[in-house]
């Protein structure tokens, strides 16, 4: 028992420092007094820092002992559940083989029939699977030529599809064309109408300038005429006003026509073309929309085919997805029936092993035996550490407590000198 006898030592080690600080006590008082005060005074303070030195080593030393028996304690208990764990290991494999070696014949013909029924389903899975992968090979093939032919089919269509939408889109764009002619053609005509009427008037305003003019010279002409002193030149001069202003209003007049018909003219030369770009609009817009009409009903065939094609592929494609996905599922079953299949084996492996190597179980058997000894020891040895530690606290609690109350006095001290030097307010 080496760790009880290194504890008997710990305990002897305490109790010889106790007695060597008691018998230094005992020397110390035994010496006769001085003569002065003083010497005795310095003699007692030496016995007792002494006395109080001696105390606080045979405290550390107790501390000490303590911390070690408590490891050896605890050591103990490590080795006592470390022999208890492998104990129970034992006894339940040596358990299990019992049942294994009782059970044999049930074991054997059980997992035989397990590994049979289980590779006979892996080997049905197989197929299957196989089955499964070939079909989808197949139903692949027959969508790449259901594509490639629904191309040719839609091909046709496709393009008078785009053709018509072309010349949908020209036909709207010369609609826009023509619309922006007809525009302009009917601002031409309120420009026109516009510019005769201020052609008509201009003309009219001449003509009645003219007018006024005349009256105001024949005015003149007829107080001339009866004026009897009035002078032949003057008179000469008024005549020939006269018949100038009458030639100026006959040319105001003929202007007015002359005016009148080549406005008109532009009026309807300019209404002329916008009737001409009106029925250019009437025909487009038919055109346009028969453009349109065409599109729309080549879009909507197209269209049609195109969602039959889609359907129709969508159907062979939700097959190769169905296929797919009872392969991966025939795999999972394949794969766990193998793993049904290697799990009896190993059962059926380990049952042969137990009933070939009866030696085997012997030697457990035997090894439990010994490790219920060890477990008996080492508990033992656990009991008397145990022991020993209590009666080494009970023993050295006075001389810790010496220790902590040292320790504790000295911080406190440290605590005020800091305070004292460092954090008194100043």
């Amino acid at each position: 028992m080496e760790r009880q006898r290194d504890a008997e030592k710990n305990t002897n080690a305490s109790k010889r420092d106790k007695d060597l600080a008691h018998g230094s006590k005992k020397a110390a008082r035994g010496k006769g007094p001085s003569d002065s005060a003083l010497s005795k005074a310095g003699k007692a303070s030496k016995r007792a820092a002494a006395g109080a030195g001696k105390s606080f080593a045979g405290g550390v030393h107790a501390l000490r002992d303590v911390r070690r028996a408590a490891k050896q304690r605890a050591d103990a208990q490590a080795d006592v559940r470390d022999i208890e764990r492998g104990l129970k290991e034992d006894r339940e494999l040596m358990t299990h083989r019992r049942e294994v070696e009782r059970n044999y014949d049930d074991i054997v013909s059980t997992q035989r029939s397990e590994i049979k029924t289980a590779k006979r389903e892996a080997e049905q899975a197989k197929a299957q699977i196989a089955q499964q992968e070939a079909k989808v090979d197949s139903l692949k093939d027959e969508l790449a030529q259901m594509r490639e032919r629904h191309e040719q089919e839609l091909r046709p269509y496709r393009n008078l599809m785009e053709s018509s939408r072309g010349r949908s889109d020209d036909a709207a764009k010369a609609l826009a064309d023509v619309r922006r002619s007809v525009r302009n053609a009917e601002t031409a005509v309120n420009n026109a109408t516009k510019r005769r009427q201020q052609r008509i008037d201009s003309a009219n305003r001449a003509v009645d300038n003219a007018k006024g003019r005349l009256s105001a010279v024949q005015d003149e002409l007829a107080t001339l005429q009866n004026d009897p002193t009035a002078s032949p030149s003057a008179l000469a001069k008024v005549q020939g006003e006269t018949e100038s202003e009458q030639k100026h209003l006959a040319t105001a007049r003929a202007e007015v026509t002359q005016t009148t018909q080549e406005a008109q003219d532009s009026v309807d030369q300019a209404q002329q073309t916008l009737w001409t770009l009106q029925k250019e609009l009437n025909t487009a817009e038919r055109a346009a929309n028969e453009a349109k009409q065409k599109a729309t009903e080549h879009k909507d065939e197209y269209d049609g085919l195109y969602k039959n094609a889609q359907a129709k592929e969508k159907a062979k494609e939700d097959a190769i997805k169905a296929c797919e996905t009872k392969v991966r599922n025939l795999r999972k079953t394949r794969d766990a029936a193998l793993d049904r299949a290697d799990e009896a084996q190993d059962i059926l492996d380990e049952a042969n092993e137990i009933h070939a190597h009866p030696e085997t179980t012997q030697g457990l058997r035997e090894r439990i035996s010994h490790e219920e000894d060890d477990l008996a020891a080492a508990r033992e040895e656990l009991d008397e550490l145990a022991e020993i530690e209590r009666e080494l606290r009970r023993d050295t609690r006075s001389s810790r407590a010496i220790v902590i109350v040292i320790v504790v006095i000295l911080l406190l001290v440290i605590i005020a000198l800091i305070w004292f030097f460092a954090l008194r307010p100043k």
